[in-house]
């Protein structure tokens, strides 16, 4: 071998083992990316109506304490839909990890981006060994949703504070069948001209997070300033479906209008009919009003005699009535000079009412005052009554012992004994009569 081929040899070997050891690191890092992917998948749980937002940013925490430099996009449309990955830089390449559903795409962000502006979406690597814990909301969840999780779900857990746990595998499919408007992204996407794939969304951002700002406008978002997004295929597309849609409205006006015409002319018919009734209704009526108009003139021929003669009576009515103010008059006077005499008799009567009352209080109060008086003496004979009683009762006491103390007396014995002796009865004792 000679020293120029030994020499280009010896390049070409080192090129190769750069090339080799490039390789190696660049898959390195994606495995160590798929890693920390995975993890966040398995510890996060998704829930009723979660979007992902959170588990894109606890990736973006995992791999930037790694060394990695990364971005957290939220895109899709606001009103119904929206989703979060991760953008990793690795060697230059920007990758799309998605945490969430546990996949990513094996071309770069802005491959992915010019696939789906051609209507080309780009087929992910989803990882099928890992499992995510599902917390289902009874209050909130659908039982659309619940059935699907009960169907598909490898086990469920021990509910935890009412919510129920579900070990399943969470991908796209499992999101689709579960989240509750998902019908209405479709709808909008469907409208701007894209297929019925949530795929799309990612060329409708919204937020960029690059770990100090979040960035709202696409002009200045980063990653993303300065790059045209909006899919002419797409544009084409709406445009067609807005022919469409006003193709199919006109086409329904159209009918609308054909029905309209319909019922127009079988109104009209029925209006020829109506009016052909009408004429000999009107006929029938011009007769009538023949009729009437001769009965109309006797009638106001009878009501002017008969006016005339309410006049009349109306006259003398009123000539009755003059006559009775008259003499409503002279009674009104009569009654007030009854009303003047009563009024005089009855202040007369009002006055001796009140010296009747005043005589009959003082009779009253003298009657009072002897019934006092009365009392009093009464008072009083009642008492001295019970004096005598007791002076009384106090003299009778005082004979009753003194004939006690007589015949218990010793000189009463003596008598007694000499009165026997002489033949003589005893002396009676005194008693109150003597």
């Amino acid at each position: 071998m000679t020293p120029t081929r030994t020499s280009g040899y010896l390049e070409a070997r080192l090129v190769i083992a750069l090339f080799n050891e490039e390789c190696l690191d660049l898959k390195d890092g994606s495995r160590r990316l798929k890693r920390l992917r995975r993890k966040v998948y398995r510890e996060t749980s998704a829930a009723t109506r979660s979007t992902g937002r959170g588990t894109a940013l606890a990736l973006w925490r995992a791999v930037t304490k790694k060394g990695f430099c990364s971005w957290c996009y939220e895109f899709g449309l606001a009103g119904s839909i929206t989703h979060t990955v991760t953008i990793v830089e690795t060697d230059g390449v920007l990758q799309i990890h998605d945490a969430f559903f546990n996949l990513t795409y094996p071309l770069g962000f802005y491959d992915v981006l010019d696939a789906l502006r051609d209507g080309r979406p780009v087929a992910a690597k989803t990882e099928v060994r890992d499992r995510k814990m599902y917390l289902s909301d009874p209050a909130l969840e659908s039982e659309a949703a619940v059935s699907w999780l009960e169907a598909n779900a490898d086990r469920e857990l021990d509910p935890i504070d009412g919510l129920r746990r579900f070990e399943v595998f969470w991908n796209l499919e499992a999101f689709i069948a579960t989240f509750p408007s998902i019908e209405a992204g479709y709808q909008d996407l469907e409208e701007r001209g894209y297929p019925r794939d949530l795929r799309f969304l990612m060329l409708h951002p919204i937020e960029m997070f690059d770990g100090k700002k979040s960035h709202t406008d696409p002009r200045t978002m980063p990653l993303l300033a300065g790059r045209d997004l909006a899919s002419p295929l797409a544009a084409a597309r709406a445009a067609v479906w807005r022919v469409s849609r006003e193709l199919v409205s006109e086409r329904e006006r159209s009918t609308e209008m054909d029905a309209a015409i319909y019922r127009l002319k079988a109104e009209r018919g029925a209006t020829q009919s109506d009016l052909a009734a009408a004429s000999t209704e009107a006929r029938r009526l011009g007769d009538q009003i023949v009729q009437l108009r001769a009965a109309l003139d006797d009638e106001t021929r009878r009501f002017a005699a008969e006016r005339q003669t309410l006049s009349q009576a109306l006259t003398e009515a009123e000539a009755q009535a003059v006559a009775s103010r008259v003499e409503t008059a002279v009674l009104r006077a009569e009654l007030t000079q009854a009303r003047a005499e009563w009024k005089a008799a009855r202040d007369g009567w009002e006055r001796d009412m009140a010296s009747l009352q005043a005589a009959a209080g003082l009779w009253i109060e003298q009657s009072s005052q002897a019934v006092q008086i009365a009392r009093s003496e009464l008072s009083a004979a009642a008492s001295e009554r019970q004096q005598v009683i007791a002076e009384r009762d106090r003299i009778r006491a005082e004979l009753a012992a003194r004939l006690h103390a007589w015949e218990s007396s010793p000189r009463r014995k003596i008598l007694s004994f000499f009165m026997r002796a002489i033949g003589k009865s005893p002396r009676k004792a005194p008693t109150s009569g003597d």
